[in-house]
């Protein structure tokens, strides 16, 4: 892969907050680092290890488990029953106008009953209350196993820092009685222990007894096959169970810090990313809505650079109204004809460019000698789910870039459209490398300093008032325990 490749792909997933988690990821794993800094610094050296274990801990099974355990389900359950996990359950919704029937009779005038994706399509049209099942189960399972596993290692870092505490205790203790013992052998400790002896008594028994302790297929179909979702199912469970875990003296500040990392994840991901885009488009005077990947293809450029992009959109809105598009049946059932029946058709070419129109994937090679490459080919991929909403979204999106471009007297010329595109780029780029900038910001140092504020508001400190209990508690307990032994 060129390193221009390289950059256009790493750009493109860091922008995709809609049905990538690589952003997620890119954002938690710096902000996890800078998190644990920010800790050690102001919040304490247990504070610090279990943010580290508990952050990064969190992140290895939220990002990595989910997938391969979906993966795994697909290898054993999937391939059990027959059934191909790649049919996406949103073709057996009720009143889906991309359905396992429509998808099955394209296939059938196109000639294609014999190959894989047409036996998978009419397994499924036969079985579709199995694949229901299995689809339901798959997420159930995938989803309760990481759970169990994110639950192990928030107990872990807790009953590590447990022991940590009783062996810091368990040190500063016997310290003190090396102390105490040096102090009472010599003459001025006997004089001191005998005018005390009394007091010190009360002192003790009074330690010893007043210690007390201080949604249906499609909603499920919408979670499980967007990424995005299903970690906000997993994100949403985590911070059940980091309140539900949390000891005295931290669930608020638990629960300001879920709120807070939620919030920068899911709801203000999009609305922090295109700020940025209007920004950096007015500062350059550039359209920046579409996706960065497309901006880089040489088949939207051509197609920008030949004025054949504009003729077939304005043909595409006489036909079709876009703005009905995704709520009215019939003109659903004849976009989706017009897809399959004009591949070729520069606009049915930019939605396969911005992935609305999934097309079939071919294995070119190998990466490692076990990781499959593959590239995309010009086919449909029958499999997948045309979402008639996304496709409206994306073809505005169109509209404004083409007009954005055409009031510049840039479509038709090539050097022109070659130095706007190249401009949009650089302003597209930028704006998703400030709104990654800014959530590791809002997510790792805002957030942070605001729990350590929180804290130091209540009790005075920016210590874990949970680990300071946690010390008390030993601490008490063992000097009971020693009481008791003499």
């Amino acid at each position: 892969m060129s390193p221009t490749s390289l950059t256009t792909s790493i750009l493109s997933s860091l922008g995709n907050n809609t049905g990538s988690i690589f952003p997620m990821a890119t954002k938690d794993l710096i902000k996890n680092q800078v998190t644990v800094l920010t800790y050690k610094k102001d919040g304490g050296k247990h504070d610090a290890f279990e943010k580290f274990v508990e952050e990064n801990g969190t992140s290895a099974v939220w990002l990595g488990g989910l997938p391969l355990i979906k993966k795994f389900l697909d290898k054993t359950l999937y391939k059990g029953f027959k059934m191909s996990p790649d049919v996406d359950i949103r073709k057996l919704k009720a009143g889906s106008a991309d359905s396992v029937e429509f998808a099955l009779n394209k296939l059938k005038t196109q000639g294609k009953t014999g190959n894989t994706q047409f036996e998978a399509l009419k397994k499924v049209s036969e079985n579709k209350n199995l694949a229901r099942g299995l689809f339901a189960g798959k997420f159930a399972l995938a989803t309760g196993l990481t759970m169990l596993a994110l639950a192990k290692i928030i107990l872990y870092k807790q009953k590590d820092t447990e022991e940590k505490v009783k062996q810091k205790v368990k040190n500063d203790m016997l310290q003190e009685i090396a102390l105490k013992h040096a102090v009472n052998e010599s003459e001025a400790g006997k004089i001191f222990k005998g005018l005390t002896k009394t007091v010190d008594g009360e002192n003790q028994a009074a330690k010893g007894v007043s210690f007390t302790g201080s949604k249906g297929a499609g909603v499920l179909s919408a979670f499980m096959y967007n990424p995005v979702l299903n970690q906000l199912i997993l994100d949403g469970g985590i911070t059940g169970l980091r309140i539900g875990t949390g000891r005295e003296g931290e669930k608020k500040g638990i629960a300001l810090k879920e709120l807070i990392e939620i919030a920068f994840l899911y709801p203000l991901a999009q609305p922090i990313q295109r700020g940025f885009e209007l920004l950096y488009g007015a500062l350059s005077g550039k359209d920046t809505s579409l996706n960065y990947d497309v901006l880089a293809s040489d088949s939207f450029k051509n197609m920008v650079s030949d004025n054949s992009i504009k003729d077939a959109l304005s043909d595409f809105v006489k036909s079709y109204d876009v703005e009905k598009i995704g709520k009215n049946a019939d003109i659903d059932k004849k976009l989706l004809n017009f897809i399959y029946d004009n591949p070729d058709n520069p606009v049915v070419k930019f939605l396969k460019e911005t992935g609305d129109v999934a097309t079939v994937k071919k294995t070119t090679g190998k990466k490692f000698g076990i990781f499959n490459v593959k590239e995309a080919t010009a086919e449909i991929d029958s499999l997948a789910f045309i979402d008639m909403k996304a496709i409206k979204k994306s073809v505005n999106k169109l509209s404004k870039m083409v007009d954005k471009m055409d009031s510049k007297g840039v479509l038709g010329n090539a050097q022109k459209v070659g130095q706007y595109l190249k401009g949009t780029r650089l302003a597209k780029g930028l704006s998703i490398l400030s709104a990654i900038a800014f959530g590791i910001w809002g997510t790792g140092v805002f957030e942070t300093k605001l729990v350590l504020k929180l804290r130091e508001k209540e009790t005075g400190s920016t210590e874990n008032q949970a680990i300071t209990n946690l010390e008390s508690k030993i601490r008490h307990q063992m000097a009971f325990e020693g009481e008791m032994k003499r």
